[in-house]
Formats: structure tokens, sequence, C-alpha cells
């Protein structure tokens, strides 16, 4: 009997749901259609792979085995038929790119217009993840080039310093810069902190060190915190970059710190070690040098 792709499909989807009704929705296909999917799978390995107790559905231990090999087999299937998809429609090489929500938003948008540009047959996949998970998921494989605010920790990966940026306090448009003192705003508005892995332990000991009356607040992704100052909610530190847009749209206002020494906030590049990388992903880096050196 020939394994069919449809039956690992509604396994697969079954192993997520662990309810017949509910995957049968997700499959477009008739509750019925699932049973008989399941039950010739089972027949085709030789074990069962779920459990009905009452309305319950679990896997069994041939089940939780064989899902393993269920998620692969897929992955490989489907990963073929888009390669043969990409072929055809003239594309000769992939990049993945792994980034940082921040970097995905702010840092991406024109070195991808560039990178297209130059090289418009190179099909680019782009995936987002907490800053500190970049390193890992290059280190994995799960992309070729990483683009993150804080370096790279993994021994199977190497890091370097794309650019710097200024980091400045930001607070909503209804207030005056030019007439503002920081120290009293601090006192009255919240402090988002922790949207930025990498320079809020230096601030706070700083704002500490000069005895300033603060209530943090922790927000812990950069365009939550944009939102709320926008919405007059709160003031923080965030990089220059981040901010652009909203300044010279009038949402937000820089403010000056003239006695606070701020940290500098860094993107950076991270590549697998010891690997050897696509051509696309050689010329991606090489986009990156290019724009490093004209900054």
């Amino acid at each position: 009997m020939r394994l069919d792709i449809k039956l690992l499909r509604t396994f697969v989807m079954m192993t997520k749901e662990l309810n017949f009704h509910r995957a049968a929705e997700r499959l477009y296909l008739a509750q019925p259609t699932v049973t008989v999917h399941i039950r010739q799978l089972e027949e085709h390995v030789g074990y069962p792979l779920f459990e009905r107790t009452g309305r319950k559905v679990r896997l069994t231990a041939a089940g939780e085995r064989f899902r393993l090999h269920a998620d692969r087999i897929l992955e490989a299937h489907d990963e073929a038929l888009s390669d043969l998809a990409r072929w055809k429609a003239g594309y000769d090489d992939r990049l993945d790119l792994l980034l940082s929500p921040l970097c995905a938003e702010h840092v991406l948008p024109p070195l991808w217009k560039k990178f297209m540009t130059r090289h418009p047959n190179v099909e680019v996949r782009i995936y987002t993840t907490r800053s500190p998970s970049v390193g890992p998921g290059i280190a994995a494989g799960r992309s070729h080039v990483g683009l993150a605010r804080i370096p790279s920790s993994h021994p199977d990966t190497e890091t370097r310093i794309l650019n710097e940026d200024e980091v400045v306090l930001i607070a909503p448009a209804s207030i005056d810069p030019e007439t503002a003192d920081y120290r009293d705003l601090l006192a009255v508005q919240p402090l988002l902190t922790k949207n930025h892995p990498e320079y809020w332990e230096e601030i706070i000991h700083q704002l500490h060190d000069h005895q300033m009356l603060i209530r943090p607040m922790p927000v812990s992704q950069v365009h939550v915190t944009r939102r709320l100052i926008a919405e007059g909610f709160g003031v923080s530190f965030l990089p220059r970059l981040a901010i652009t847009e909203d300044v010279a749209a009038g949402r937000m206002v820089v403010i000056p710190t003239p006695d606070l020494r701020l940290p500098k906030s860094y993107t950076y590049v991270i590549t697998p070690r010891n690997k050897d990388l696509p051509r696309a992903a050689l010329d991606f880096l090489s986009l990156l040098e290019q724009d490093d050196s004209h900054s």
C-alpha cells in the first residue's frame, strides 16, 4: 500500500487538534473522511495512532513517535513542490532572513529594495523572532542571515556590527520639547521600559544615580511602546531609527536630556560559523558591507 500524502496531512492536523470535528473543519473535509483517513493510515503503519476515550482523543506512544516522521515527510514534500514552483517562476536561488521585529520594520526595507533590484531572480523568505532567538535560529540552520539588536552568544555563529544608532527620549506630541524638562516629565509619566534587549539596565542605573523619580512600566515590544506614546500614555528611550517616521509625522517628539550619557543602540549581522552560504546570502552580505561603508 502506497503512503498517501493526504493521510499524513490529516494525521498531522489531528495531532494538533485532537478532535475529529475541528480537524475536519480546518482541512475542509467531512468528519467521516477524517475518520477514514486515520483508519487507513493506522492500517498502513500497523499500529493504532490515537486512543479514543469517550469524546477525548489522544496520541498513542506509536502516534507520538510517528508524528516526528510525518512532519519531516510533509516538510520535504512541500519543499520539493515549492522548489519546482520557484524554478518554474524563474527563481534561481533563495535567501532566508531571520530578523528581530525592529530590524524587519526599520532596517530591512531599504536593503530589500536594493537587493531585489540587483537580484530579481532570488526568492527572499523573511522570518521574525525576538533578538535573543536570532542567534540560535541561525545556528540551527533555520535561515541564512540574521539581523538582531543584540549580538549572538551561540558558538556556532559569528556576529558583527552593521550600524549604530543614538538612543533618545520620546514623548507624546502634546509635550513641547522646547520647554519640557525631562526630569519633570519622568516624574509624572510612566517610563515604558524593557522594549529593547540591550541598553535598559544602563539607562535605569543612570536615572537612579541622578536620583530621579521614575515609574517604570515594562512593555516588551517597541511597536507597542510607540503606539502607547502616540496615544499619550508614557515616555520611553528608543533608538532613533525606530521613531524617525513618527516624529516626522508629528505623532511624538524627542525630548532633550542634557545631563544624561545615553548609550548607543546597535544592529548586528549574525551568520553561521564555518558553514558555506548560498550565493544569494553572500550577495546580501556584500550589500550590507556596501551599505555600512556608505553610512
